[in-house]
């Protein structure tokens, strides 16, 4: 049995084909107990349910075994060792058969399963999902999500995912939306993104469509990443299972060519002084004027220009080309010019 499929089970991630394996395991090795239940947990421990017969005698039987083989002067300390895990074993087996399992929250009191709505998308088609809150969810194909039924009544809306689904949350400041997917908890207050973790993928993705978002590991304890991201629009966080480090694509938004001089400026008749200077003026208004002046129209790129400035006097018998170069040469721009109209932008 692997250990990492343990380890699932005992955060309560694994399907109920892998939470069948593990039971079964744990029945027909019963001594394997020692290498996953510390003394802590076992002081921690308290159960009222009662084991089954049966079940007692065949844990019984599996320690005696390889107990009472060979009968030495110190037997009866063995046989008082054999008793004493039986009992443990049998309470920990208790607890697993009969105990009710329960679902972690995120800083609230965990939540029985049996208390949980669950809603499957077992087609091939998209399915939507209409939460009491207002909340929409788009649910992909194979996924599914559980949600404490009826939805929206504590102080927090928590949904449990597997699998990959659109969230479109309403709206509510005083009761925080969280989902927890996979080893991923995210929480908003009230906006759109994209959750994709499927358990048998190495990577859990988060990505946010509008509004703002807080995504952060479910357990701090023993990870490598034990940060909060906030994501904006755009952002892409991935999470990898393996090496248990997160990272974030930020979205950087397609720049937009901007056109200078006011609307309508070539319909204007304009007459350009004989000399005209610019003092310490930042490039927006230089091409502004420029455009006007020589009628040709001028695009460049904001964000090459931010807290840039041009001084110089200029004759009316400069070239608008020679001008634009010169800008460029001390400002590290590029002139690109395009049958009727010029382009401008930083150069690499």
């Amino acid at each position: 049995m692997q250990r990492e499929l343990i380890d699932k089970y005992f955060r309560n991630e694994c399907s109920e084909e892998e939470r069948r394996q593990v039971k079964e395991y744990f029945w027909n090795n019963p001594g394997e107990w020692n290498k996953y239940v510390n003394e802590a947990d076992w002081d921690n421990f308290i159960t009222n349910d009662k084991l089954d017969p049966g079940l007692t005698d065949k844990l019984y039987a599996k320690v005696s075994e390889h107990t009472f083989k060979k009968r030495s002067p110190r037997s009866i300390y063995w046989v008082a060792a054999a008793a004493a895990v039986v009992v443990l074993i049998a309470t920990v087996w208790s607890y697993l058969m009969v105990s009710t399992p329960v679902i972690p929250g995120n800083g609230m009191e965990a939540i029985p399963i049996e208390q949980l709505a669950e809603r499957n998308n077992v087609s091939d088609t998209m399915m939507r999902l209409l939460l009491d809150d207002g909340s929409v969810v788009v649910l992909s194909p194979h996924s599914s999500i559980r949600y404490q039924a009826p939805f929206a009544t504590g102080k927090t809306r928590t949904v449990y995912l597997e699998g990959k689904a659109l969230f479109q949350v309403g709206t509510d400041h005083n009761r925080p939306f969280i989902v927890h997917a996979d080893r991923l908890v995210t929480t908003v207050l009230g906006t759109a993104f994209t959750i994709e973790a499927f358990n048998e993928s190495t990577v859990v993705k988060v990505k946010l469509h509008n509004g703002k978002i807080q995504v952060a590991p479910v357990n701090t304890v023993h990870k490598k990443w034990n940060e909060k991201e906030i994501l904006k629009p755009g952002d892409e966080l991935t999470y990898d299972k393996g090496t248990m480090l997160a990272s974030v694509k930020r979205y950087m938004p397609v720049e937009k060519l901007v056109k200078a001089g006011p609307a309508g400026s070539k319909d204007q008749r304009v007459r350009r002084p004989d000399i005209y200077t610019f003092d310490i003026s930042p490039l927006s208004d230089v091409f502004d004027q420029l455009s006007v002046y020589y009628q040709v129209d001028i695009y460049y790129y904001p964000s090459d220009i931010q807290d840039k400035y041009f001084s110089g006097k200029m004759r009316k018998s400069d070239t608008l080309e020679t001008i634009l170069n010169d800008i460029g040469l001390l400002n590290h721009l590029k002139i690109v010019k395009e049958e009727q109209h010029y382009i401008i932008s930083k150069k690499n």
